[in-house]
């Protein structure tokens, strides 16, 4: 019989595989318990899905973040960096039981580095990376539980100030590096500014990439190759530049750069050293008139939002200020 009265209350006692099953057997206090208890798991039988209680998840933060990096992370062009940093951050909270993990642990921990005095930034990308880990066990089936950090709201932040060259300086820049002899590091800032390529995109550009008037980037930050055209004395002058195969500049130009810009006078926000040179393309493109959904596929940028920071620049921005301001005087 499934279910029958015992001297402690109802038990049930079942084998919902058959026969040859697990047997199933609890007791509850009262019948209809029992009866609840017996329809809940033949019902699950009958749909296909595991009627037994799930074993209480032991498995600690680091345990979570290895099946992140095995699964996905190992895909990632920057996963082993990211590993390393969220395995830094796990010690950090003291390497928990995942489960036991709430929102307060996340927002406290958030807290804590910043007491530290990580910059805001850095505790966002943080939460972000940590967050990143419970959704990928998620969509893996490896996590039934709750993501801790994924109700805890970014800092919001000042939008970063993005600097660029103007002509006069890219005149003085081109010149400091042209009497440094590097020839190198002046044809990877002038690819630069003609193409609004990132340093290390242009740094490693091999000579099949100069092909018919164009370059084209491949194994780019977002995985998709781009082409963009050149001037043709550019072109050609570094068709000339490059060897016959392999790389077209042979040499390490990032510190020739540095001192460069340091030659030329030119202060820089920090972090922004190479960089510029990908803002004032840029820049100059929106000031010169041109369009942000050009500008978008000549940078790269996988979504519009990143383009946008640009738009300000555009001769015709918010112009209608002007227009419609109130008349004074």
């Amino acid at each position: 019989m499934a279910i029958r009265k015992v001297k402690t209350g109802w038990q049930v006692d079942i084998q919902p595989d058959g026969r040859d099953g697990r047997r199933v057997r609890k007791t509850f206090r009262t019948q209809a318990e029992a009866k609840r208890f017996d329809a809940y798991v033949r019902g699950k039988v009958a749909a296909g899905e595991p009627y037994q209680p799930r074993k209480r998840d032991r498995r600690r933060l680091l345990d979570l973040i290895q099946v992140w990096y095995d699964f996905h992370g190992v895909t990632l062009k920057d996963g082993k960096r990211r590993f390393s940093q969220l395995k830094a951050l796990a010690e950090k909270m003291g390497n928990p039981i995942a489960r036991s993990i709430t929102p307060l642990d996340a927002a406290r921990f958030r807290q804590q580095r910043l007491a530290e005095g990580i910059t805001p930034n850095t505790a966002n990308h943080d939460q972000a990376h940590l967050r990143a880990v419970f959704n990928k066990a998620i969509k893996l089936g490896e996590w039934q539980g709750q993501n801790p950090f994924a109700s805890i709201e970014p800092l919001r932040l000042d939008e970063k100030e993005l600097a660029y060259l103007t002509e006069d300086q890219i005149a003085k820049l081109l010149a400091a590096l042209k009497a440094s002899h590097n020839r190198d590091v002046y044809w990877i800032t002038r690819l630069c500014l003609a193409t609004g390529a990132r340093w290390s995109e242009a740094q490693y550009l091999r000579v099949e990439r100069l092909r018919d008037g164009r370059v084209t980037y491949v194994g780019t930050k977002n995985r998709r190759n781009r082409s963009i055209p050149l001037p043709r004395d550019l072109f050609d002058a570094l068709v000339d530049h490059a060897p016959k195969f392999g790389r077209v500049f042979r040499t390490d130009g990032y510190q020739p750069f540095v001192k460069g810009v340091r030659d030329a006078g030119i202060e820089l926000p920090p972090g922004q050293c190479t960089h510029v040179l990908r803002h004032t393309f840029a820049s100059h493109f929106m000031m010169n008139g041109g369009d942000v959904l050009t500008l978008q596929k000549i940078l790269g940028h996988q979504t519009i939002t990143m383009t946008m920071r640009y738009a300000h620049l555009s001769p015709d921005h918010l112009a209608d200020a002007i227009k419609y301001a109130p008349k004074v005087g």
